[in-house]
């Protein structure tokens, strides 16, 4: 028993030193995510930082039963215990799971999590999809295109453009950008979105845009020239404020979040461009504070609910947070930053899943973390994703 733990120490230590290999690897995160997991379903009030503590406080232990027994020094475990422990609470951030920041949790999660099939599945790092990354592109009204440098995460559309026309700044799947537009307004793209805007506000009541996707603002301040923001079958007027619109067809509603300022949200079935919200036909409207969120359904109805902030700007964060959502939330998401496809084999798999997560992981990262509910499965063929139960 005292040459398992001995083993086991060992194979921590190569494991935090990244000298493992691939098996003592997998075998080493298996027990980490089943302890770290199963203390997070019993816990009442989820204290990461404590849990992993506690988990690699266990994990020595616990490891044993999957390492061949030897001889070794007997102070070899108190000295891991003693310096170990500290480096081992410290390297939380670089194993599977808090590595990602991931927690998915239900109420049906097993508390005995096995390999992974998405990482049985792959054949090697070849096969695996890298995350999205900084890439857009300008387009002119004569259609000229100006591909955005990759290698900067933001552009002032003022240095770009030098003469009066229409813009419309794009990013596809897989992609994200920031932009400051003409009047020092900063917009963030999220993946395949866009707004179309003028090179110039200048001799225009209203600074009017258009968007697509999903776009965080930070709109500069001009009470003289309100700022208007045209979605699909909404329109939200401002004159100085911090907010995001997630208005992608294939999620059903569109959703604005206000951070800061005051918004007035509108929905409009018909819309003349270029001109303020009186002459579209209003169908109804809100105003919104700090911390509220308005949901435009397909019937035009707008409901006003708290905000998850956290949630709403964790795309602008480099993260992806989810709150109790079904599997088909959670896989567009990863299929916009990805670009990838997503199959369902079989029924649609049930259940809620709640977590965060990098969107700078390798996406069999990310499905890695999904499988430890034990709720679903995944394989990756080429850039699909065959989803199952």
């Amino acid at each position: 028993m005292k040459d398992s733990k001995l083993k086991a120490a060992q194979l921590i230590d190569r494991y935090l030193d990244g000298n493992c290999t691939d098996q003592e690897r997998r075998l080493v995160e298996q027990v980490y995510n089943k302890v770290a997991m199963a203390k997070i379903i019993s816990a009442k009030d989820v204290d990461f930082n404590r849990i992993g503590r506690e988990s690699w406080a266990y994990i020595a232990a616990e490891t044993e039963q999957g390492v061949e027994a030897g001889s070794h020094p007997k102070n070899t475990l108190k000295s891991w215990s003693i310096f170990r422990l500290r480096r081992a609470i410290a390297a939380v951030a670089a194993t599977a799971i808090i590595a990602l920041g991931v927690w998915f949790y239900t109420s049906s999660i097993s508390d005995n999590p096995e390999g992974s099939t998405v990482t049985n599945n792959l054949l090697n790092d070849a096969d695996d999809i890298a995350p999205g990354k900084n890439t857009a592109i300008l387009t002119l009204a004569n259609g000229k295109v100006i591909t955005l440098d990759t290698n900067k995460t933001s552009v002032v559309v003022a240095d770009s453009v030098k003469t009066m026309t229409t813009l419309v700044a794009s990013t596809p799947l897989g992609g994200t950008y920031q932009i400051v537009l003409p009047d020092g307004t900063k917009a963030w793209l999220n993946a395949a979105s866009s707004i179309r805007f003028p090179s110039s506000f200048a001799g225009n009541k209203y600074r009017h845009i258009e968007m697509t996707g999903e776009v965080y603002l930070e709109v500069a301040k001009d009470r003289a020239h309100p700022f208007i923001v045209k979605s699909r079958n909404q329109e939200v007027e401002v004159l100085g404020t911090h907010f995001n619109i997630n208005s992608y067809e294939n999620e059903g509603v569109t959703k604005t979040t206000l951070l800061e300022g005051a918004v007035r949200v509108t929905a409009s079935p018909t819309y003349d461009e270029g001109l303020p919200k009186q002459h579209g036909k209003t169908v109804e409207e809100t105003v919104l504070r700090p911390g509220q969120q308005s949901v435009l359904t397909g019937s035009n109805r707008i409901t006003v609910k708290k905000a998850d902030m956290t949630e709403a700007i964790a795309w602008k964060e480099g993260n992806f947070v989810f709150n109790n959502e079904d599997i088909e939330t959670v896989m567009r998401h990863i299929a916009r930053w990805y670009n990838i496809e997503v199959k369902y084999e079989g029924n649609v798999p049930a259940g809620e899943f709640s977590g965060n997560v990098s969107r700078s992981k390798k996406i069999s990262q990310v499905l890695q973390a999904l499988e430890l509910t034990k709720l679903v499965q995944f394989e990756i063929k080429g850039r699909t994703v065959v989803v199952t139960k």
